[in-house]
């Protein structure tokens, strides 16, 4: 029972968690309060962090709620992280005139010449801890289930 806890827990800090640190970081002005961007691409960048907030919360309440099916509320929580972050890694491969860098074009930061992104870090860090909460709920499940 500790262990279910445990992925509720570490599943909540990933959609809450999530949704928070995108508003921070994103709320800026290197993000929405650019003068640069065009003010409907700020529309649509702030409706998805609304988006992403409703839909954290909806996760959140399906992880705590009573259930006699909690596994499936790990199952949307994880999909819905993952539908949120996984495109972080895609993106600019589908829309080749956008980029993972916000800041400065020539300033992007390099570790031993590699060039790093922070937010694509934060994005794999964050899917980590999905697969890690997920694979946490299924342990007790199927320890439950036998």
């Amino acid at each position: 029972m500790e262990r279910i806890r445990i992925a509720k827990v570490l599943m909540t800090f990933v959609l809450l968690g999530g949704s928070l640190l995108s508003f921070v970081l994103d709320w800026s002005a290197n993000h929405l309060l650019n003068p640069l961007w065009h003010p409907h691409a700020r529309f649509h960048g702030a409706l998805l962090l609304f988006l992403l907030a409703g839909v954290s919360l909806t996760g959140t309440w399906l992880l705590w709620r009573r259930s006699r099916e909690p596994e499936v509320a790990f199952r949307v929580a994880a999909a819905l992280s993952g539908a949120y972050w996984t495109p972080l890694f895609y993106i600019p491969f589908l829309l080749p005139s956008s980029t993972w860098w916000a800041g400065r074009p020539g300033a992007e930061p390099h570790v031993d010449g590699v060039m790093i992104y922070p937010n694509l870090i934060v994005a794999a860090l964050f899917l980590l801890l999905t697969a890690a909460a997920y694979r946490l709920s299924r342990t007790v499940s199927i320890k439950e289930d036998a």
